[in-house]
């Protein structure tokens, strides 16, 4: 063998070293971002649930000691919130996952209504929150709303959390440092100007590392995890800008960024937008300038527009006209949103309604998903509002063309139970079947108009049977198809509208949702019985902390606790004891997790929520033959805990 061949090979093994090194590197950064992502995920869940619950305790009128204990936990309770966004946020950066939007971005209503946002943060210390926005910055430019103002919050917060007195400035201009406007367009400096305890400038060199804070004695002083700042360079980053601080110990910082971007003619109509010709709104927004955008946008688009400034007003005259969507901000003069929303779902029932704020609040989202309303954070792009009002217009999906009658699919026993009692209480008549080939027969027999389908069923799942039906059907006829799931990932628009689904309507289904749902197909009339948010009745007043079945998620989904509630809780139990007999003793791994999904959805939809939450532990971690064994004892305790609370809540029905 000669030198060189000896060198080739070398090389060769080197080279095909450096691959696998390479592989078994990405690999970890995969694992660890997946990691990352499922405890946010998984921590999140539960925190949604507590958020909703301490929103519900403080709608009870406590005294004002536990009202401020309620407040307090509530505080802690979005910031974990922020903090599990921050760890989502990295995962995704990490994994490369994370990409930008283009859309409109109204500037000045970006500032203005973030610093609205934050201005909470600043009761009771002396700063005053500024923006000073210069005049030849354009109105609207081309940009990543969301992520733009994800950036601001961080270095806002930021600069709150270190200035006790004085002032916080957001200054945006055209004049640039460090970057150039892309051909034919402009650049943006924002600046975030504090007069706070500043920093030297060793500190500043290492500000924007992920974990990273001024020392150690400011992490124990003023908390936070870093991670703000590390993701706010990641965006920056991505949208091709820089980002940096200048900054001197007791006089303040000044944190900056820059970015390329383009201006955009409000008339002009650079991205597609929604057609809303014939929609009326009800806008009620006490920020004249908010209203205005409001106002012009959705008229840019072909709706007609009312707009209103107080609770009072938007509430009169809501119901002297039928509106086909309400765009209500939370914070009004006189109340606020979500009881006007409330006011409003109950005695306008055929009116869509949208919470357009600045407020990015979980427990708020718990409760608008439960009035089955539209949750929409400022500040939207004309795209982003013009959906929103698009979706919550029951006239935008269409008429249905032919049959009318609704075809069901969901080879759940309990969750079909759960919503022939949510249809009968609508007047809704439909059929059920219990798997994709005994729905393509019925669907193919003419009888039906619409389709709601389950993913995950035998024989043929849903993806299937929806693909089978886009493929057969002629051109002119388009049949609406509703995928019915648990995968919140689905209900993203780009997402369903891929495989070929008009909506989804996530597990479990919420009453208000399913009746706007209806409502936007036109199989709910006028004449059918109107479902009222008054049916909250005594018995979940109670404390429910203890309980195996939520009260309150029974309100949402059937509209009334009743005895027609706990004999359907009985079938139930019934028909979900075999699913948890065989868990116990079924050693099939790819069964079980067959198990372990039908069991998720069941549970869920029966409001039984750490039941669910424990077999979608079984779904996922059934290749896990220790941790399944854990499950499986968890599962049986938590059954035999429904069962008891079953006659619980029936003896709390007979006393009420």
């Amino acid at each position: 063998m000669t030198e060189k061949t000896k060198t080739g090979e070398s090389q060769n093994k080197k080279i095909k070293q450096l691959e696998e090194a390479v592989a078994q590197a990405d690999a970890l950064a995969q694992q660890k971002s997946n990691f990352l992502a499922t405890m946010s995920h998984e921590i999140r869940t539960p925190m949604q649930t507590i958020y909703g619950l301490l929103e519900l305790m403080a709608l009870e009128k406590p005294d004002e000691k536990m009202l401020s204990m309620i407040k307090t936990a509530q505080e802690a309770s979005s910031g974990l919130l922020e903090i599990l966004d921050d760890v989502l946020d990295v995962a995704k950066m990490d994994a490369h996952a994370m990409e930008l939007d283009e859309f409109e971005v109204p500037v000045r209503l970006l500032v203005r209504g973030m610093l609205e946002a934050l201005s909470v943060k600043v009761r009771g210390k002396h700063v005053e929150l500024v923006d000073d926005i210069q005049p030849d910055v354009p109105f609207v430019v081309l940009g990543d709303p969301k992520r733009l103002r994800q950036i601001l919050m961080n270095l806002c917060g930021n600069a709150l959390k270190f200035t006790h007195e004085g002032s916080v400035k957001v200054r945006v201009c055209t004049k640039t440092k460090h970057i150039q406007p892309l051909t034919n367009g402009i650049a943006l400096r924002f600046e975030v100007i504090d007069t706070g305890i500043g920093m030297t400038q060793s500190v500043c060199d290492k500000l924007f590392k992920s974990f990273t804070q001024a020392d150690n004695t400011t992490a124990r002083k003023y908390g936070g995890t870093g991670l703000g700042l590390s993701i706010s360079k990641k965006l920056v980053d991505l949208m091709g800008g820089e980002i940096g601080v200048t900054s001197e110990e007791g006089k303040g910082s000044v944190f900056w960024f820059e970015i390329p971007t383009e201006e955009i003619s409000t008339d002009e109509k650079r991205i597609e937008l929604p057609d809303l010709e014939g929609i009326s709104v009800l806008s009620v927004e006490d920020h004249p300038q908010g209203a205005r955008e409001i106002q012009n946008s959705l008229r840019s688009m072909g709706a007609t527009v009312e707009g209103y400034a107080t609770f009072k007003e938007g509430l009169e005259r809501a119901l002297q006209h039928p509106f086909d969507v309400a765009v209500i901000d939370q914070g009004l003069p006189d109340g606020v949103g979500l009881e006007l929303i409330r006011a409003i779902t109950e005695q306008c029932p055929f009116t869509g309604t949208v919470m357009y704020t600045v407020r990015d609040d979980i427990g708020l989202s718990h409760s608008l998903n439960a009035l089955g309303a539209t949750y929409l954070t400022k500040p939207a792009s004309r795209v982003g509002l013009g959906e929103a009002v698009k979706n919550a217009a029951r006239k935008t999906a269409g008429i249905i063309e032919g049959p009318t009658k609704l075809l069901i699919a969901e080879d759940t026993n309990s969750v079909r139970e759960i919503l022939q009692r949510q249809l009968n209480h609508l007047g809704v008549e439909a059929t059920f079947v219990t798997n994709g080939k005994d729905a393509l027969k019925a669907y193919n027999s003419g009888k039906y108009g619409i389709l709601f389908t389950d993913l995950h069923m035998p024989e043929m799942d849903g993806y299937e049977l929806t693909k089978t039906i886009r493929e057969n059907e002629k051109k002119e006829k388009h049949s609406p198809i509703i995928v019915l799931t648990a995968d919140i990932q689905m209900t993203q628009r780009e997402v369903f509208q891929t495989h070929g689904f008009d909506e989804c309507l996530l597990k479990p289904v919420t009453l208000g949702k399913l009746r706007g749902l209806l409502m936007r197909w036109r199989l709910l009339e006028d004449s059918a019985d109107d479902y009222s948010l008054k049916a909250k009745q005594s018995v979940i007043q109670k404390d429910t902390s203890s309980h195996a079945i939520d009260r309150n998620c029974l309100i949402d989904h059937i509209g009334a606790l009743d005895d027609n509630t706990v004999t359907m809780m009985r079938m139930f139990v019934d028909m979900t004891t075999p699913i948890i007999e065989k868990i116990q003793t079924e050693k099939d791994l790819i069964t079980l997790r067959e198990l372990g999904h039908s069991l998720k959805g069941a549970a869920r939809s029966a409001c039984c929520v750490k039941l669910g939450d424990l077999a979608s532990h079984l779904q996922d971690d059934a290749y896990d033959t220790k941790h399944c064994n854990v499950l499986r004892a968890e599962i049986k305790e938590e059954f035999e805990r429904v069962k008891k609370d079953i006659e619980i809540l029936a003896l709390d029905i007979a006393q009420s």
